[in-house]
């Protein structure tokens, strides 16, 4: 008789926050950077969503390992934030009753677990669908009770809190604070294309680094990821699910400009900030989460308020600048917003479809702000 296999749960993920020039971690860090599919589900934003979010949780995939049929209950919980997108289809969905608003986010599925088969009938990807990559893992197909399959379970959210671990742009030409001990910190600054980094292989808890913008090198996107796919597997991540993460992250992580700062967070920390439960409960339960801080300098602070000083005069010229920011527009302006001269016109331009839905043109953009939208 053949020995039965293993039930293995392993789940891979990114949080994102925005640094200012002080270190304050940033509002307004809930806008996507690539398109989800059309057939994910969505939270209402007027409901759950956070207000003036300083975290996002983005593509926390959970794969499955079966050998066998088997159903599970899969819960997730956000004591910080709410959850605002998934799929498949959530058995439940919202906050804990009589929590607070925007925080305590839960999420539960009830599925079916089948072995990978190459009949698997998966809803239709764009094909340049950053989604695409997930799915390159042998994983066992999910199944909700409304028939919806997936190879894994996908979630999404927002919160108001902090990454373990701080990054303060300007001070000592940059400065790291670990809370927690963690793993294949990348320090990646991208300018006009150009790409410079260092690598640091682990930080204790309470360590701290200085010069971080400094001794940085060339290298190459193949270079880093690969010093980051190496990791990733070391910290329990199969090959092939490592893989996935980094071409999900790739353009993202390596190919923007800008500062910014990645490192894999210990298991402890993401059990005890989205606690996950699975029953029945796995013979093997692997989380890692890559952290990532953009780190606002004053160099680039001073880009955007130079942009948004002299829109009115030349919007053609300085319209580029602004949307070059991407979704990190929104938490820059705000905080430029902190310097009282600039407040009402970084409000006026909070306003704008440019920021809220991340599509304008110079035009566009000249035209809301004369009518004081």
């Amino acid at each position: 008789m053949q020995k039965p296999q293993p039930f293995i749960v392993h789940e891979w993920g990114t949080f994102l926050a925005i640094a200012g020039s002080n270190g304050v971690t940033l509002e307004g860090m809930s806008h996507e950077e690539h398109p989800l599919p059309d057939f994910v589900h969505a939270a209402k934003a007027d409901s759950v969503f956070p207000k003036w979010p300083t975290l996002k949780g983005e593509t926390p995939v959970i794969y499955f390992y079966t050998d066998k049929p088997r159903k599970v209950l899969v819960g997730v919980d956000f004591p910080s934030g709410a959850w605002t997108h998934w799929f498949p289809s959530a058995a439940s969905a919202g906050r804990f009753s009589g929590s607070a608003p925007n925080t305590n986010g839960h999420l539960g599925w009830i599925t079916q677990l089948a072995p990978p088969s190459p009949t698997d009938s998966l809803p239709e990807l764009a094909a340049d669908s950053l989604w695409r990559f997930a799915r390159q893992v042998p994983a066992a197909a999910t199944v909700t009770s409304n028939g919806e399959v997936e190879r894994f379970l996908f979630y999404r959210g927002l919160g108001k809190a902090n990454l373990p671990v701080e990054l303060f742009p300007e001070k000592n030409a940059g400065r790291l604070v670990a809370h927690v001990p963690v793993q294949r910190v990348i320090l990646l600054n991208i300018e006009q294309g150009k790409l410079t980094w260092r690598p640091v292989i682990a930080l204790k808890a309470g360590q701290i680094l200085d010069g971080v913008r400094t001794g940085l090198r060339p290298g190459s996107v193949e270079e880093i990821a690969l010093y980051l796919t190496r990791g990733l597997i070391q910290s329990g991540l199969f090959p092939d699910e490592a893989r996935a993460l980094v071409n999900t992250w790739r353009s993202s992580y390596f190919e923007h400009d800008g500062f910014r700062v990645l490192f894999i967070l210990p298991q402890a920390w993401t059990d005890r900030f989205i606690p996950l439960h699975v029953r029945p409960q796995p013979d093997q339960l692997v989380r890692v989460m890559v952290g990532r801080i953009e780190g606002l300098t004053k160099k680039r602070e001073a880009l955007v308020r130079a942009a948004l000083l002299g829109f009115a005069s030349n919007p053609e010229k300085h319209f580029a600048t602004l949307a070059a920011q991407g979704r990190y527009l929104e938490p820059i302006l705000r905080r430029l917003a902190q310097t009282p001269s600039l407040k009402p016109l970084c409000e006026r331009f909070l306003a704008t479809e440019l920021v809220t839905k991340g599509r304008s043109d110079a035009r566009a953009l000249a035209e809301q702000l004369r009518l004081g939208v």
